[in-house]
């Protein structure tokens, strides 16, 4: 039987929370690391960070933001948003992330995208 998760998406530009629809008109909805320790407390099963600009402005996630939410929570970090490499990859899990989530990259280089994840799989066993 499959188990019901409330996840979290915390869509964050320039280190904030924004909101928007389709990403646009995007309005200032909070500070991370507060939202994410509301949600901790609330019971959420999981928190997403998604960096909405980072692809676009060709940087990794801002590992502060990362670092901020990790300190905040006891449950999964996946971030998104600027994995475009292993070291990028590394460097968001460095900052605190449990895992990644890719998007633009894997639809560019799916074969190297598919070599990496095999790669850290055979590096957990």
């Amino acid at each position: 039987m499959l188990t019901k998760r409330i996840i979290a998406c915390l869509d964050v530009r320039d280190g904030q929370v924004v909101k928007g629809v389709q990403f646009q008109e995007l309005r200032h909805a909070g500070d991370p690391g507060e939202l994410a320790r509301r949600y901790n407390v609330e019971g959420i099963d999981e928190v997403v960070i998604l960096d909405i600009t980072a692809t676009l402005e060709k940087r990794q996630a801002l590992a502060r933001t990362i670092d901020a939410v990790a300190q905040e929570i006891f449950l999964p970090l996946t971030v998104g948003g600027g994995i475009r490499s292993e070291d990028d990859a590394d460097a968001a899990v460095d900052a605190g992330a449990d895992k990644v989530s890719l998007n633009t990259a894997a639809l560019q280089d799916p074969v190297a995208h598919h070599d990496a994840r095999q790669r850290a799989t055979a590096a957990r066993r």
